[in-house]
């Protein structure tokens, strides 16, 4: 049986993620010293997979990660708009201790099911799940059989993989993430099995980072 080799990773870390401040869909930061380290750290040990296509966000964060992967291995990036991170709305550039009343307010939702549950301007799970779930499942469907690689999102990678593993999207908080973590999964034409899940032994010392989007 022939299968797809799918990787995820996420970006690396940007001043965002290092003040532990809400970016979402809405705010375009570019990685910071270590995020651009992390970058690195990733593309190294990704040479060793030979992957035959690289996909990004249209965010600076994803794709300057995913251009430094695609330098290391000689490939091109194709940035999807789609695959754009969670638009968290209001609570975008808002410190994660301001906002603690309104994360606990988003994860009661969601961990209670109701994923279409969002803030002003701002998107819900499901809403997220359709529009990135859709096109990253055509590119994967039109390279069967290869190596390929999306760089994106803290919260849109708990997304896809509560879907694609079938745990559903009130599950999805069971999904660990850090900048620039791992993900393998393997498509066999029907169904996504999982090889590994937020590995992050490539960046050795490098501290964990957990936010709630990024």
């Amino acid at each position: 049986m022939s299968l797809t080799n799918v990787f995820l990773v996420r970006h690396g870390e940007t001043e965002y993620n290092r003040r532990n401040q809400i970016q979402g869909r809405g705010i375009d930061a570019p990685l910071n010293n270590r995020g651009r380290q992390q970058a690195r750290a990733v593309a190294q040990h990704l040479k060793e997979q030979e992957l035959h296509h690289i996909f990004s966000s249209s965010l600076k964060r994803s794709r300057e990660t995913a251009e430094c992967i695609a330098q290391a291995c000689s490939l091109t990036v194709e940035p999807h708009g789609e695959l754009d991170e969670m638009d968290f709305g209001v609570l975008e550039g808002r410190s994660i201790t301001e906002i603690e009343t309104e994360l606990q307010q988003l994860q009661h939702h969601w961990k209670s099911g109701n994923v279409d549950f969002a803030f002003e301007r701002a998107e819900s799970p499901r809403i997220v799940l359709k529009r990135a779930a859709t096109r990253a499942e055509q590119i994967i469907r039109e390279r069967t059989n290869s190596n390929m690689l999306f760089v994106l999102h803290g919260r849109l990678i708990r997304i896809l993989l509560a879907h694609w593993l079938k745990r559903g999207l009130s599950s999805m908080h069971q999904i660990a993430h850090s900048n620039a973590s791992l993900y393998h999964l393997q498509w066999d034409g029907e169904q996504f099995e999982a090889v590994y899940l937020n590995n992050t032994d490539h960046l050795q010392d490098d501290q964990h980072q957990a936010n709630v989007g990024s």
